[in-house]
């Protein structure tokens, strides 16, 4: 079952953005959500996908959307996508705003979108966005040509009008109750809170991979529905969009799916840049990381150094061959995929692997089981007693070796973190272990412990 970021104790009623590219239906939910969730840029049609996060304002909270900009624009090949997310959120969504661009004025565009809303039936507000100043609200006449009885001035970049507008927003749904927001002003840089963890956390799993490897093709199919906007053209997606996914006597699971990363050279687009670094941060972010890898290219450097980031980051990892439907009959190309993928036995030992076709669905089924199982190896606590009895085992198996004539000893370790098991070690000279015994160290300890599916830190200090 899917679900939006709402805590799964309560059913926050909905309330989609609607409006043309660029008017600042982005600024205004990262402004409602008191988060940085949504790219904003000048660039028309930033948002492709929907997102969902939730909004406390001063009668409770709600689930807002951020919808892609709706243009008639039909040279553009994922127009039609975009508007068919559009029109998912909107026939889902409670209650609507429709949102202006005060300082473009009425256009032909914003009429169809209107007159859309105006057929779904549902309650709406009409916001005319980039008026920051009394002057500036000459510009509202034209709006009211619409017939429109009511309409709201705010700008969403420096927050004028954005408290009027929760509270006309509260009144859309009077049976909300929570406690109200106290002390919120409109020079505040946010309204609202974030998303809160209920007491059954979820499980953060990043979707990485080169821009076109079928990232979100994969994730439609676990979710069973189009949730992201899907494209052979390189780069559909450009934020990173959370799903939350629940299953019965499961832990939750919160997919990330990133934008696609390229090599630096070859990012030169300033938006592309943003979705990298957002990238990285929802790795950084993670427990776990599912790199997605086009069977049909092979593995390039690229690919390499996605993997290294997790490992870097010391992230739970799944590593997947997607487009398997397209080699699986050619034994060449298998042969030279399972070469290449010895690659990843050295980078991440850890990481179990899955041939997959978004496109038929096959071994999808797998990753949820595979995503819990990987959690529960990353959390894993041990006693101390136990670690010193493998430790001694290690020791028996393989001393540490005399470096730069030091006779190297280890006393003793304990745990001292989890998400990634930590273990702390005490030792003579802790700077002087050479890094194939620390390697040495964490392969056995993972053995020993059961735990094959997680990375291992391990901290050495002096005794």
């Amino acid at each position: 079952m899917t679900r939006n970021e709402c805590n799964p104790k309560t059913q926050c009623p909905k309330l989609a953005l609607i409006g043309r590219p660029n008017v600042g239906k982005s600024s205004l939910f990262n402004r409602l959500t008191r988060s940085r969730a949504a790219l904003v840029a000048e660039t028309p049609g930033l948002t492709r996908d929907r997102r969902y996060s939730v909004a406390t304002l001063p009668h409770g909270e709600i689930t807002l959307i951020d919808t892609g900009g709706i243009s008639t624009d039909l040279d553009d090949p994922l127009a039609r996508s975009v508007m068919d997310q559009t029109i998912q959120a909107v026939e889902e969504a409670d209650a609507l705003i429709m949102m202006f661009d005060g300082s473009q004025g009425l256009t032909p565009d914003d009429l169809e979108l209107l007159n859309m809303v105006r057929k779904s039936h549902k309650p709406f507000l009409a916001v005319v966005n980039k008026i920051d100043s009394r002057e500036k609200e000459a510009n509202l006449a034209e709006f009211y040509e619409t017939g429109l009885d009511h309409i709201i001035a705010i700008s969403a970049k420096s927050g004028r009008g954005v408290k009027k507008l929760a509270k006309e927003i509260s009144k859309l749904f009077p049976a909300t109750k929570t406690k109200a927001l106290e002390g919120v002003d409109e020079k505040d840089s946010h309204l609202g809170k974030s998303f809160g963890q209920d007491e059954k956390d979820p499980i953060r799993v990043s979707v990485v991979g080169r821009p076109n490897v079928g990232k979100s093709s994969i994730l439609n199919r676990i979710l069973g529905q189009p949730r992201m906007v899907v494209s052979d053209i390189p780069g559909t997606t450009r934020d990173a969009i959370d799903c939350l996914v629940e299953r019965p006597q499961s832990r939750p699971v919160i997919f990330v799916d990133t934008a696609g990363i390229r090599r630096k050279a070859r990012v030169r687009d300033k938006i592309e840049k943003f979705s990298a670094i957002k990238s990285l941060d929802s790795i950084k972010d993670s427990h776990i990381c599912i790199c997605v890898f086009d069977a049909t290219e092979g593995i390039t450097d690229q690919d390499k150094r996605l993997v290294g980031y997790t490992a870097e980051f010391g992230k739970g990892c799944i590593t997947v061959f997607n487009k398997w439907d397209l080699v699986k009959d050619d034994p060449k190309i298998r042969r030279l995929l399972n070469e290449e993928a010895k690659f990843f036995r050295k980078v991440v030992p850890y990481a179990p692997h899955l041939n997959v076709s978004a496109l038929t669905g096959k071994n999808i089924e797998k990753l949820l089981p595979l995503i819990h199982l990987v959690y529960q190896d990353y959390c894993h606590k041990e006693t101390t007693g136990r670690l010193n009895r493998i430790l001694r085992q290690a020791m028996l198996r393989k001393n540490p070796p005399v470096t730069k004539g030091h006779y190297l000893k280890l006393y003793y370790v304990t745990q001292t973190g989890t998400c990634p098991p930590t273990f702390t070690f005490f030792a003579n000279y802790p700077e002087l272990f050479p890094e194939h015994y620390i390697r040495y160290l964490k392969n056995f300890f993972r053995q020993e412990l059961n735990i094959p599916h997680t990375p291992i830190k391990i901290v050495l200090r002096h005794r």
